[in-house]
């Protein structure tokens, strides 16, 4: 058996070179090409890696510290180019407030394969990459206090190659206060794969910077009641008109934040089962140059502020699809939208049953709010909480044209809202597509 503190170095060929009681003391016999082996926990030891030089750790030892990062680039006064590897079934602590991992060299590339990172006594970000080239890492669990993975939110610069495969992240306590943190930031290209991402901070669970990420997540959830604008999933303003999201999930859950989805730039590709939010939107789609596609089964609020919609739509010039079999709220509308005549909103809602179960007079199932945005309606059901509400209300100006290519609804339409699929062959008019009936539910 390994002595309590043993750190062995292994050359190529597999034969033993040096056993020692430190990490610091193997890395100072290392070189390029060697395989330290970590075989017991270390304690107040800082891992500060070397360039061509892979890590190995026992499984179920645990490598922690307090007083600085645990695992970092930064080698006494700055951060050096490293490319290796950390593998093994290793458990990575920090409990001072510092990082697991902290990278700030643009040309490191590290791959880590862990048991699990645990930051949850102080606030931190688990795992910091400032800078870097390449960052890969397969782990079972994350628990931070803070933010679980940052990827350059503080230098901006995108990190060219991110795989991110973990099984479930958790953020945040149980404290009255919780901190401003979000659970993973990306400035980056690659893929992410998560079982589950739990935000409980005052911070998003997901906010993509930029770059280009293509994200599979089965669940994900902001639990914190907190009053702050701060949405579950977040493709926010920041960036270039080139970033991109692509997300397929299972249900995105935003309990007593904002939005459940916020996509402001940039492409926003979302294709998944569910989005909840007793916040202030399920879906918020906004930006002058914004692109994208959703598909979704449910988009629901349950939020009865007057402000609080399931489907939010401004300002787009390009054209976004919302494919969804049920989109619904309990507030004076459901789907609301906005713009000017520069930036109209243009969107599309196919094969969805819009129901507003808000029984006051004022209920709507869309809400214009001006003559500017261009709405497409595609085999569409509309139900307006009462026989005096509205299905399609146009808030401002004289007419509206809306086209239709199939629409059902428990009321007719407001009368300055004209339905439209175009002029029929060889004659002046057009053709409507609709039928209403108070029996609709």
């Amino acid at each position: 058996m390994p002595e309590p503190t043993e750190v062995a170095i292994f050359k190529r060929d597999g034969s033993i070179f040096g056993v020692y009681t430190t990490y610091g003391e193997a890395r100072e016999n290392a070189e390029s090409g060697d395989l330290i082996q970590i075989r017991a926990d270390l304690n107040e030891q800082q891992i500060v890696l070397l360039d061509g030089v892979d890590i190995w750790i026992l499984p179920g030892v645990v490598v922690s510290n307090s007083s600085d990062d645990t695992i970092t680039d930064f080698d006494v006064n700055s951060s050096k180019e490293v490319h290796c590897k950390i593998y093994g079934e290793g458990i990575i602590k920090n409990t001072g407030g510092y990082s697991c991992v902290f990278l700030d060299n643009i040309n490191s590339e590290l791959k880590v394969e862990c048991d699990s990172f645990d930051t949850s006594t102080g606030n931190s970000d688990t795992i910091k990459i400032v800078r870097a080239k390449k960052f890969h890492l397969l782990c079972n669990t994350i628990l931070s206090k803070g933010t679980a993975i940052n990827i350059a939110f503080d230098s901006q610069v995108v990190v060219e190659d991110i795989n991110l495969n973990i099984s479930r992240v958790e953020t945040g306590d149980t404290s009255t206060s919780p901190i401003v943190g979000t659970s993973i930031i990306t400035y980056a290209n690659g893929f992410i794969k998560i079982d589950e991402l739990i935000c409980k901070n005052r911070g998003h669970a997901l906010l993509h910077k930029n770059g280009s990420v293509f994200a599979r997540i089965k669940k994900i959830s902001t639990t914190r009641i907190s009053g702050n604008i701060v949405s579950t999933v977040s493709s926010d303003g920041a960036g270039n008109d080139a970033k991109k999201l692509i997300l397929y999930f299972d249900e995105i859950l935003c309990i007593g934040s904002y939005d459940g989805i916020e996509h402001a730039r940039g492409t926003g590709i979302f294709i998944g089962r569910r989005v909840y939010s007793s916040g202030a939107h399920a879906l918020e789609i906004v930006g002058a140059n914004t692109k994208g596609y959703v598909k979704c089964n449910e988009l629901i609020h349950e939020n009865t502020d007057s402000s609080a919609s399931s489907v939010v739509v401004n300002d787009n010039i390009e054209e976004i699809t919302i494919d969804s079999n049920y989109i619904a709220g309990n507030s004076p509308q459901v789907v609301y939208s906005a713009g000017g005549s520069t930036n109209p909103a243009n969107f599309v809602i196919k094969n969805a049953k819009i129901k507003n179960t808000n029984s006051s007079s004022s209920s709507k199932g869309i809400l214009i709010a001006n003559v500017f945005p261009k709405l497409t309606l595609n085999n569409v059901k509309i139900i307006a909480g009462t026989e005096n509400g509205n299905i399609i209300a146009l808030g401002s100006g004289t007419s509206l044209d809306v086209k239709n290519y199939g629409l059902f609804g428990n009321v007719s339409p407001g009368t300055n809202v004209n339905l439209k699929i175009g002029p029929k062959p060889g004659a002046s008019g057009y053709n409507y597509q609709c039928i209403f009936d108070p029996d609709l539910n």
